[in-house]
């Protein structure tokens, strides 16, 4: 299958155009932070248009079970294309808005929470975040909850013990609530990934656009992941045409 043309996105920088997608043969990564009706941010996307993206998203791939992620062996490589949807944060709106949208599509998520954070409340969007309990129930639906550090530091920016702490401290957090399992799902905030990540080896680690697509087996702690630009729901038919052929 022929690659198409890589779509460029006016006003998104070079190392955060979202056109390139995984490597061959391995899911496709969305992330999400926000799913709200009146919330802009490059990741945030109304109600209706997260209902347009998946269902454009799921006409070429189908949905990746988080699950999955975790099979005896390291995570298992669809057959077909496959799309895995991640949220980052841990924002109240994922459960508000999101969640019926994913149980109406049959797509199962998996939610990296920043534990430092959980049960923060604001009127702002931007710092109004999932309670556990809310957690919880996402977590009942088939959905997981993954660490995201506890307060959502620029890991490759901070002091090497700081960013353990912050690792470590959240991978425990989900660990102690959620089970071993979930604990080996991780995301870096930011996308930023330190020198020495500091990550126990059986953790799969994510990325944002800022990492590769390589495969997962040679780069399992900066998995990329990719986008549905904000306010550009026009131009996402050309992006997920583009990620299926290239997923050949």
């Amino acid at each position: 299958m022929t690659v198409s043309e890589a779509p460029y996105f006016p006003g998104i920088p070079a190392e955060h155009q979202p056109a390139t997608g995984s490597a061959p043969g391995w899911p496709l990564v969305l992330y999400f932070h926000h799913v709200h009706p009146e919330l802009r941010h490059y990741t945030s996307v109304t109600p209706d248009e997260f209902v347009t993206g998946l269902e454009r998203v799921l006409k070429d791939f189908d949905p990746y079970d988080p699950a999955d992620l975790l099979a005896e062996g390291g995570p298992r490589r669809p057959d077909r294309p496959a799309v895995l949807v991640t949220f980052d944060d841990g924002y109240r709106d994922n459960t508000v808005h999101a969640r019926e949208i994913l149980d109406r599509f049959g797509v199962r998520a998996v939610f990296f929470v920043c534990t430092g954070l959980v049960g923060q409340r604001s009127e702002q969007p931007r710092q109004d975040h999932l309670t556990y309990e809310e957690c919880d129930r996402l977590a009942d639906d088939g959905h997981l909850i993954g660490a995201h550090t506890r307060t959502h530091p620029h890991l490759d920016r901070a002091p090497a013990d700081e960013g353990r702490r912050e690792t470590e401290g959240s991978l425990a957090d989900v660990r102690a609530r959620y089970g071993p399992g979930p604990a080996r799902l991780f995301a870096y905030p930011y996308g930023g990934i330190p020198e020495d990540p500091a990550l126990p080896d059986e953790v799969l680690a994510f990325g944002t656009v800022r990492s590769p697509a390589a495969p997962w087996t040679e780069s399992p702690q900066a998995i990329r992941r990719t986008y549905l630009p904000s306010g550009s729901a026009d131009a996402w038919d050309g992006l997920v045409r583009h990620w299926r052929t290239g997923w050949a």
